[in-house]
């Protein structure tokens, strides 16, 4: 089964793909795809936003820039431009997504190790990858609504249209629990949804062993930020 059948597979029978992958893993072509239309959606959006907007928006509703002396602002201010944010951007999509992929992976491989799996890093780091790809979903949809803006104007949370933020809370940009609520989004809904199918199909352990397998990051993690972010 090539790549492109893979991902068809993947979206109306995840077990089928998954036992594919078993056999043959590989993780170049959903790794290159989502790293490089990331980082292709984030330099489009630093290149078209208005930049002084963005950072007065951002600052104006950030309670700690508010609290530092006036000269620190201004430096702050200064600190943040186009070229700065595009090129950080870009660069923080081509490196961060791959590291986050290894730190997945590394996870995976020692949950199994644990849990007597005898499965290697590569499969982890395919079962990583491929299960990430709904976040193209994300991307899709980011890239429709930049096409289809009225103005220059557009916030970051353009680039998480389907966060719950952006869905449902709509809190301003640079707001506490903003950050928060644009990570967690259907697209990564949907990519947990996969990694447990991924699991049960490799391990042919239960469910909820697959559950707990797959979420026990994402549990930490997000109740981490959350208590800092909701205390």
């Amino acid at each position: 089964m090539n790549n492109l059948a893979l991902v068809a597979t993947l979206a109306t029978s995840p077990a089928s793909a998954f036992n594919e992958l078993r056999e043959r893993p590989r993780f170049w072509f959903p790794l290159l795809l989502v790293v490089l239309t990331s980082a292709a959606l984030v330099a489009w959006y630093y290149s078209v936003v208005d930049i002084d907007w963005m950072k007065d928006a951002l600052y104006s509703n950030n309670p700690d820039f508010q609290k530092m002396p006036p000269e620190q602002r201004a430096a702050a201010m200064q600190i943040v431009g186009r070229k700065t944010m595009l090129i950080g951007s870009v660069i923080a999509m081509l490196g961060a997504i791959p590291f986050f992929y290894l730190v997945t992976s590394l996870y995976y491989l020692l949950a199994a190790k644990v849990t007597k799996v005898p499965l290697g890093l590569k499969h982890w780091f395919t079962l990583t990858s491929w299960s990430a790809l709904p976040g193209l979903i994300g991307t899709v949809v980011a890239a429709l609504l930049l096409l289809l803006r009225d103005n220059d104007q557009v916030g970051p949370g353009v680039l998480q249209p389907l966060g719950l933020n952006e869905l449902f809370f709509h809190l301003p940009l640079g707001s506490k629990a903003q950050g928060f609520l644009d990570a967690l989004s259907i697209p990564g809904f949907l990519s947990w949804a996969l990694a447990i199918v991924g699991v049960h199909v490799w391990t042919q352990r239960s469910w909820l062993y697959s559950a707990i397998f797959v979420l026990i990051p994402a549990v930490v993690v997000f109740g981490v930020w959350g208590f800092f972010v909701f205390r």
